[in-house]
């Protein structure tokens, strides 16, 4: 049985100063009114009301109930209020979980420029090197690549997380570029710990070309910063060396071929989403407009202040 079955009527009644009026402000028959209360004051082991032919009044007890009932129903009203405004305005926390295989920088730097826009919102980032630690956790949105695998999350695709083949400036002078992935065996490539780079084909599939190599590294600051040094080629999101391709200390294959184009999806929980979830998605959809990333184009993504 709820501990609030025929407490709205109680107050109701005290609130009106009659049954018959409590009830019609309810939608009720007066009979019903009049149940509730006497289940409730059974329940409750105590007389809250004493009635008369001229009047209703509260008993010391009653007094004691009311003043309690009243105070958590404003608590009540107070919380719907909250919780309202989670769907009519952004605030609130909003907990972000952002993949750390190849860093966060970039992503980063997004919920950052969000957050100057949304001052009234508590961001907490999260970053995860693999998809089990997702579900140990608990998060507003997650940020995931690739194909997704069937999950009780709904998803939103925003972008892509577009892959270039990129080295030092004096790597190129000396060994030029690949003229197709066939040529890899010649340079020295710098991976991640699959040993592999990664294409888009002709049929929108991906074409895994297993290349060699001195260094591997599942951090794509790693990654980038042995590229910067002159070590060898590799391929690494546009986004996270969009710095190094501006100022000149990487430069990138201009061909079309080594590009590797990975879906960018925002995961949610399904359900009406809270204001600031949906302030969020819709920010990531309008900064990355589902471009296909080139270095050519960097300036369609660079967030604002970067």
């Amino acid at each position: 049985m709820s501990a609030w079955r025929g407490v709205a009527e109680f107050l109701a009644v005290v609130e009106h100063g009659s049954f018959t009026a409590a009830a019609e402000s309810l939608g009720v028959s007066k009979s019903f009114v009049s149940k509730m209360i006497n289940d409730l004051e059974a329940r409750v082991g105590a007389q809250l009301l004493t009635r008369t032919t001229r009047r209703l009044s509260l008993t010391a007890p009653g007094e004691l109930f009311h003043e309690r009932c009243r105070a958590m129903q404003e608590m009540l009203v107070e919380a719907e209020r909250q919780v309202g405004q989670f769907q009519s305005r952004p605030v609130g926390r909003l907990r972000i979980g952002l993949s750390d295989t190849f860093g966060s920088d970039f992503m980063s730097s997004l919920v950052a420029e969000f957050s100057a826009k949304h001052p009234e919102i508590v961001i907490e980032i999260v970053a995860y090197l693999r998809e089990a630690e997702v579900v140990q956790e608990t998060f507003d949105v997650v940020i995931r690549y690739g194909q997704l695998s069937d999950s009780s999350m709904k998803a939103r695709l925003f972008g892509y997380l577009s892959y270039c083949l990129c080295a030092a400036p004096s790597y190129i002078e000396a060994n030029g570029w690949p003229a197709s992935a066939q040529e890899f065996e010649r340079f020295n490539c710098l991976t991640d710990h699959s040993g592999s780079f990664y294409f888009n084909d002709a049929e929108k599939r991906v074409a895994k070309v297993k290349v060699g190599g001195n260094w591997r590294s599942n951090s794509g600051v790693s990654l980038r910063w042995a590229a910067r040094r002159g070590l060898g080629l590799a391929q690494l999101p546009t986004s996270i060396v969009r710095k190094e391709l501006a100022d000149g200390k990487l430069v990138a294959m201009e061909a079309e071929w080594p590009f590797y184009d990975k879906e960018v999806w925002a995961c949610f929980a399904p359900g009406p989403l809270p204001a600031a979830t949906r302030a969020f998605i819709d920010y990531l959809a309008g900064s990355f407009s589902h471009n296909k990333l080139r270095p050519w184009t960097l300036d369609q993504l660079a967030p604002p202040g970067s």
